[in-house]
């Protein structure tokens, strides 16, 4: 059980995300850096490699977090560059310092991947994307005293009281949440028709199954001219995909993580998904 020599240059005051257009739970994307992102995407959905490797070292020198972020993903992954987990963390802490809290997840998600495996690095780091979660009914709580939670030796030497079997379960329900929670996307047919909403996740780790449900929808003012058919139609159009954005993470979040065994099988943790549309 270790944490990360790289913890030192993320150590300090998390930079305060403020609200997005549109985002989940309202981080705000730079309109350059979330353009060049999208500029990157297209090239490597179009299998552009070396289009897109330019076009994210040029992101990276002006600094964009969405970039950094978007460097982390590909090394994370191995798209248009191997595959290395090492090289993803920086990137991730930078978009994490930049006030991207979705770089705080996918550290997280990433150092509880069995390919990775380290339960302190992926505790800390869910700890500093802000939840006190996982604490999930009929299970022992994952979050460690006030005194330890910003200190990096405390941090690691209350964990290391923990029994093994409470830090599996730990690392595994902080894999699955906050992979879901770094990886869900605002659904682009509802962010074209400026249309908000809500999910309910209701996790059941000892079955395992994700549960989805939709909450309330709200349609928010278009910009510009309209089509009539388009405005009609875009809240019954559109709010169905805030669901789809989630299961397609959920699915494949408990698909890369062993599910520990000993979980009650009635044990439960929720949480709400806000998609937030919101002007600058």
């Amino acid at each position: 059980m270790r944490l990360p020599i790289l913890l030192a240059a993320a150590f300090g005051a998390l930079v305060a995300a403020l609200p997005s257009s549109p985002a989940i739970a309202g981080e705000r994307p730079s309109s350059y850096g979330q353009r060049t992102v999208e500029d990157i995407t297209e090239r490597i959905a179009l299998k552009d490699c070396a289009g897109a490797v330019a076009d994210l070292k040029s992101g990276l020198k002006k600094g964009f977090p969405e970039v950094a972020l978007l460097a982390g993903s590909m090394y994370d992954a191995g798209v248009c560059v191997q595959r290395d987990w090492e090289r993803a963390v920086p990137f991730y802490i930078q978009a994490w310092q930049d006030g991207l809290t979705k770089g705080a997840y996918r550290l997280a998600a990433g150092y509880a991947a069995p390919e990775n495996g380290d339960v302190a690095a992926a505790l800390w780091w869910a700890s500093r994307a802000g939840d006190k979660t996982p604490a999930a009914q009929g299970l022992a709580p994952c979050t460690v005293g006030p005194a330890s939670r910003d200190d990096p030796e405390r941090f690691t030497a209350e964990l290391q009281t923990w029994t093994p079997a409470r830090l599996s379960v730990c690392n595994y329900l902080t894999g699955v949440m906050a992979t879901v929670s770094g990886e869900g996307k605002y659904p682009a047919q509802a962010a074209h028709s400026g249309v908000g909403g809500t999910v309910t996740l209701r996790f059941l780790p000892g079955v395992p199954r994700i549960e989805l449900k939709r909450g309330e929808v709200s349609e928010h003012m278009l910009v510009g001219l309209v089509d009539g058919d388009r405005a009609h139609a875009r809240g019954t159009r559109s709010a169905g995909g805030f669901e789809t954005a989630l299961r397609e993470v959920a699915d494949r979040a408990l698909r890369r993580y062993p599910q520990p065994p000993g979980i009650p099988a009635d044990a439960v943790l929720e949480s709400e998904y806000v998609f937030q549309f919101q002007y600058e």
